[in-house]
């Protein structure tokens, strides 16, 4: 088995392969419970209009702003061995309530546990997948990272297409709520993945500076100030925000066409779990395929930049024709080409950095910013939209030349990378 590894990751060390090999199985798991999430988040998304849509990414950015200090405080005060079944345990708690209040509940409760299920499933998807790479990123070294991170992410693009599938199929006959059983049993299995790695690596000494897994230390607000420090970690923090005015345009774009395409929410279900199928097999050609050749070849930044690129076409396609047709291929390609080409090189930004700034900035960035960004878009949305009548193609053009300012920066945030790495 080691040897049919290597002969694809080339040689590795004991370590390399134990994180390579546990990573690969762990995300694999995250991601398969993602996506039986993700759609679930995105029917409800359908079913209450652009200005309550508004408010739910409002409450989801607000939720962050709350957790975010609070996890902060968590990795400055404990040992990561400890850490991550905290984090692990509460999730899985909050997915066991969620599917008993939807089971359980009054008809006239069902409306408030679904917009909170929506801020949930928000938090969860970009939360728990930033917080694997902080933790992955605390066993592998950069030059490690570099030649390791594509095939964990490919393995959790595989999880993608498992989780799509087993929504597609399963929606209908189980319905949303016991659907949530399925995510609750694979973080079980998720963690003991995790578990078993770090009794390996216990059990092989391995030791690597501050890779220890102990606390950071530090206060529970270091990832803002870091982000307002460093002109790296800043310019990273704008990629993002300029990736949520450009994906949240995108996303209200969506729940307009598919409201008025699609009746049923279980065939909304199975709708948004097709897109995710069909996104995860194109982003798996590119992680294995194109990401690592781009960043070899043309550099971290213009790889990073074909994320807004991607964005240009497929806004331009929706100001033609905001069609159900042209939406699906638009989130295929835009996603595809975040989670594919773009993810794989800006987890490689963070390698260069402190273990603190990996875990407390990083998930700021990830998290509070991203969300953040959601939030003031939708709202500017909303009003664009609601209070001075804009049509769909204007906000399509009102968002090319921020994408185009966006294509910018990636290439900026290259050559600081370049910079820091010489």
């Amino acid at each position: 088995m080691r040897s049919k590894i290597q002969n694809i990751a080339g040689e590795l060390s004991d370590s390399e392969y134990l994180v390579l090999t546990h990573g690969a199985v762990w995300f694999f798991l995250v991601l398969f419970s993602y996506y039986i999430l993700r759609p679930i988040r995105e029917q409800i998304s359908t079913s209450y209009g652009t200005e309550n849509l508004m408010w739910l990414f409002w409450a989801v950015f607000l939720s962050m702003l709350l957790a975010i200090p609070l996890y902060s405080y968590l990795v400055g005060k404990i040992d990561r061995r400890l850490l991550v079944p905290s984090i692990y345990i509460l999730f899985l708690a909050s997915l066991l309530t969620f599917w008993a209040a939807m089971n359980f509940a009054s008809d006239a409760a069902q409306i408030w546990i679904s917009r909170a299920l929506f801020v949930w499933i928000s938090f969860y998807g970009l939360f728990i997948v930033s917080f694997f790479w902080s933790v992955v990123g605390d066993l592998l070294s950069t030059g490690e990272g570099r030649r390791l991170y594509g095939y964990i992410f490919g393995s959790g693009t595989i999880g993608g297409l498992a989780g799509s599938q087993i929504a597609i199929y399963l929606a209908k006959p189980l319905g949303n709520a016991n659907l949530l059983l399925v995510p609750a049993i694979l973080l079980v299995l998720a963690y003991a993945v995790y578990f078993h790695l770090e009794k390996k690596l216990k059990e092989s000494g391995f030791v690597r500076g501050d890779k220890s897994g102990q606390a950071t230390g530090g206060n529970p607000f270091a990832g803002f100030t870091a982000v307002i420090q460093s002109r790296y970690l800043f310019a990273i923090c704008i990629f993002g925000l300029l990736l949520a005015v450009c994906g949240t345009t995108v996303y209200y774009q969506q729940s307009e066409i598919v409201a008025q395409a699609i009746e049923s929410k279980e065939d909304r279900t199975a709708y948004f779990a097709s897109i995710n199928f069909y996104v995860s097999l194109v982003t798996l050609l590119f992680q294995f395929v194109i990401a690592g050749f781009l960043m070899r070849t043309i550099g971290i930044g213009w790889t990073l930049a074909c994320l807004p690129i991607a964005y240009i076409i497929g806004i331009s396609s929706l100001a033609v024709s905001p069609s159900i047709a042209v939406l699906a291929v638009v989130s295929v390609l835009g996603r595809s080409a975040e989670y594919g080409i773009c993810n794989p090189a800006r987890e490689v930004l963070f390698t260069s950095v402190g273990r603190e700034d990996r875990y407390k900035a990083k998930s700021f960035i990830d998290t509070v910013v991203r969300r953040g960004g959601d939030s003031m878009v939708g709202n500017l949305y909303h009003t664009a939209r609601e209070t001075l009548g804009f049509k769909m193609v204007t906000m399509s053009l009102i968002a090319l030349p921020i994408a185009a300012v966006w294509t910018g920066l990636a290439v900026f945030i290259g050559y600081e990378n370049k910079r820091r790495s010489e």
